[in-house]
């Protein structure tokens, strides 16, 4: 599958997101938007809040659900599966594989609609 398609279909998925209920809880978490909770957990977590309410650890760091919420969709993902790039010189490069984008995306979708 090439790049160009991936990029296309993903965005079809989180364009297909924003029609889901916006009464979605957390048992009712999809299997793709667990996988995101643990990678964010696992990859940001340690400098930024991953959760629908809190603090980042790290004081400078936004929480996941702000930068979610001041990306455009297409640009978050580009910037996922591409490397985040940070004006701060401590925050590693990650470049997500577009499953986990898909996962990443999904999780903060919902805790988007829970707002």
């Amino acid at each position: 599958m090439s790049g160009r398609f991936k990029f296309r279909a993903l965005g079809l998925f989180v364009g297909l997101l924003s029609c889901w209920p916006t009464n979605v809880d957390a048992a009712n978490l999809s299997k793709a938007a667990q996988r995101g909770r643990t990678i964010l957990q696992e990859r940001c977590g340690r400098c930024h809040a991953i959760k629908s309410v809190g603090e980042s650890p790290l004081e400078n760091a936004p929480p996941m659900r702000d930068i979610y919420a001041r990306f455009n969709r297409r640009e978050l993902q580009a910037e996922l599966s591409e490397g985040m790039v940070s004006k701060h010189r401590d925050m590693p490069q990650i470049e997500f594989s577009d499953e986990d984008v898909y996962a990443i995306m999904s999780y903060l979708y919902i805790l988007a609609v829970r707002k």
